[in-house]
């Protein structure tokens, strides 16, 4: 049965994920057959197969919610998936771009990719999340106060985009501080300007971004995801360079760490909410303006950001004791 609060693109992912290793090792057994060690075996055989752990949870949490649906139902009294054993998560190492790498990014886009570089600059400056980003028209937006709602994203599934409401389904009002506004209109600008050139009026309602004169259809989600990989890709090169004068078979593989442009788009996300955290702004606050369902969502996911605020408390109390 078909979750209505799942967005198109999950319905759609879920569906292959069942149709491509679900179904063909476990669809044949019938629920009085299908044990948590026949579960345990599938997901040690992926594993072996080479799937990632976390590839292999995403089959578990599908399976469980089917299970668990059997079991409201009477068909079973208890989900074998709560006995059977997935892959332990390694939660990935978050990189997030300094500020400087960030200014470098946006000037580097708005050489060949003004979209993308707006882009770039709204989602580090606002938080949101990509579907939300290339789902915002002019309307959502308010320059004169300083304000945008966030009340839909977009999603691509089965090559379709859909427009639906946000990942917590529910829409949130966002300040927008003074470098954003100026963001925001010369985006506008130049979207004008644009339409004006190719004799293309502006849309009655024009997507913010978009790569068409008239502003009528957004930007892919995918689309950002690409564009930003090459881009960061690009930003590398001149230290791969160097690196081939000495060593001429070198790759992206052989650079230091801190030489890397290792970012992804979600990472503008990241550099939001931790820059935010590390400056001292409350988790609540955090945790409504990314849209976040629970503040302890925010603390777990961040907390890494916490030792900088823990020393500064520190810090407070010293001063306070004033010994």
């Amino acid at each position: 049965e078909t979750n209505q609060r799942q967005r198109p693109r999950t319905i759609y992912e879920n569906r292959a994920k069942i149709e491509k290793r679900l179904r063909p090792r476990l669809g044949h057994l019938g629920l009085d057959r299908l044990k948590p060690d026949v579960i345990d075996a599938a997901y040690g055989d992926w594993l072996a197969e080479g799937l990632s752990p976390a590839t292999v949870s995403k089959y578990h949490a599908i399976l469980s919610a089917a299970l668990r649906q059997a079991v409201r139902w009477d068909w079973i009294d208890r989900a074998p998936t709560d006995r059977a054993t997935p892959p332990s998560l390694v939660r990935r190492e978050m990189v997030v771009p300094t500020p400087e790498q960030l200014m470098r990014l946006v000037s580097a886009a708005e050489t060949f990719d003004p979209v993308l570089a707006s882009a770039i600059a709204l989602a580090a400056l606002t938080g949101m999340r990509r579907g939300e980003l290339v789902a915002l028209r002019w309307s959502d937006i308010n320059l004169v106060k300083g304000r945008v709602k966030v009340s839909k994203s977009l999603t691509v599934a089965g090559g379709e985009q859909h427009i639906g409401p946000t990942k917590t389904h529910a829409s949130r009002d966002l300040a927008l501080d003074p470098v954003c506004v100026r963001v925001l209109k010369f985006r506008w600008a130049y979207a004008a300007e644009l339409a004006e050139i190719a004799d293309s009026p502006l849309d009655d309602d024009p997507y913010v971004l978009s790569y068409n004169a008239n502003g009528a259809l957004p930007v892919n989600p995918d689309t950002l995801t690409h564009r930003f990989g090459s881009l960061c890709r690009k930003m590398e090169e001149p230290a791969i360079k160097r690196l081939q004068k000495a060593k001429p078979k070198a790759t992206r593989d052989d650079l230091a760490p801190a030489k890397r442009w290792s970012f992804r788009f979600h990472d503008l996300r990241h550099f939001s909410v931790t820059t935010l955290i590390a400056a001292g702004v409350d988790i609540r606050t955090v945790a409504e303006r990314h849209g976040h369902a629970r503040a302890t969502m925010t603390l777990d996911l961040y907390a890494h950001a916490l030792p900088e605020r823990d020393r500064e408390a520190a810090g407070i109390l010293g001063r306070a004791l004033n010994w």
